[in-house]
C-alpha cells in the first residue's frame, strides 16, 4: 500500500493559516466562520451530542453551532496534539479540548458547574479556495458526557 505524500493545497502556507483560523473559531471567535467556511459546507458529524444531519451547512450555521458549544463552558481551549497534516486538499488534526463546564447542557448532566473536563477528537477539513468546504468530525464526546454525569442507567 502506497502512503500519499503530504502535498497539494492543504500543505500550503495558506492552509496552515486557515487551520489557525479554524482553531481561533473554536477557541474564541465563532464569527471567523464567516471568513473561512464555504457557503455550501458539507458536514459529517457523530450522532451523539451533535446537531442533526444537515443543520450545519454554511458559515452562519457553523458560527451558531460553535457558539452553542462554547456556551456550555466558562472557559475552554482546543489545542492540536498531532497536525495539522495536509494531503492533497485535506487537512487532518488530532486535538484535545480542556475546559470548565458551565452546566445546563445536556439536561441529563449531574456534575457541578465548574467541573474541569477534557476530551479528544480528530478534525478532517477539505479545503478549496481558502475555505473549508467539507468537515468530518470524530471525537470522544462520550468521554465528556461521562465526566459531566450525563448518562443514565
Amino acid at each position: 500500500m502506497e502512503i500519499p505524500a503530504v502535498t497539494g493545497a492543504a500543505s500550503s502556507p495558506a492552509a496552515v493559516r486557515l487551520f489557525g483560523n479554524w482553531l481561533s473559531m473554536w477557541n474564541d471567535d465563532p464569527q471567523i466562520a464567516l471568513q473561512i467556511i464555504a457557503a455550501d459546507l458539507r458536514t459529517h458529524l457523530p450522532r451523539v451530542g451533535m446537531p442533526p444531519p444537515g443543520q450545519v451547512h454554511d458559515p452562519v450555521t457553523m458560527a451558531a453551532w460553535v457558539t452553542a458549544f462554547r456556551s456550555s463552558f466558562e472557559s475552554g481551549t482546543f489545542r492540536p496534539l498531532i497536525g495539522p497534516l495536509g494531503v492533497d486538499d485535506l487537512l487532518f488534526c488530532h486535538w484535545e479540548f480542556t475546559g470548565v463546564w458551565r452546566g445546563g447542557r445536556p439536561p441529563t448532566a449531574t456534575a457541578r458547574p465548574g467541573t474541569l473536563v477534557d476530551f479528544r477528537g480528530v478534525d478532517v477539513l477539505r479545503v478549496r479556495d481558502d475555505r473549508v468546504t467539507e468537515y468530518w468530525l470524530t471525537d470522544n464526546q462520550l468521554d465528556l458526557y461521562a465526566q459531566i454525569g450525563a448518562f443514565r442507567g
